[in-house]
């Protein structure tokens, strides 16, 4: 079964993010992990998520490096990865997106806008996703 991942150090942020999508969204399961390297093990075991949020600035093996580590498997190349991360520099998101993401979101500040924000995110690459497989279908 597929699920969305979420990885994020903060267990703050974790903590923000279960509330927001609930135990699964969308009829997925959502999956934690604080760690790049946790989620490095748990996208070992062989199931692929559907899409996964991806903090930039962890301690150990940061955002960037993740991705470029799960880009490097074949089950890691299409999936969706959106970076999060409460920095709005330019060289985390040039590094994040030349490292392989799909985009960059910046975490909300207001605890009001979180819901809305990872909704919205999951929503547009689920839609993106079903669009690209039904492409893929018709060819």
């Amino acid at each position: 079964m597929s699920y969305i991942l979420v990885v994020d150090d903060n267990e703050d942020h974790l903590e923000l993010i279960r509330l927001v999508l609930g135990p699964s969204y969308r009829s997925l399961p959502v999956r934690t992990c604080n760690s790049g390297r946790a989620a490095l093990d748990l996208l070992a075991t062989g199931r692929a998520p559907r899409m996964i949020f991806l903090d930039v600035n962890m301690p150990g093996l940061d955002g960037p490096a993740t991705v470029r580590l799960i880009r490097a498997s074949a089950a890691g190349r299409a999936v969706p990865i959106v970076m999060l991360s409460t920095s709005d520099e330019s060289r985390d998101i040039r590094d994040s997106l030349a490292a392989g993401a799909n985009s960059f979101v910046r975490k909300p500040i207001a605890l009001s806008d979180w819901g809305h924000t990872m909704g919205a995110v999951v929503d547009y690459w689920l839609l993106h996703d079903a669009s690209a497989r039904a492409l893929a279908d018709a060819r």
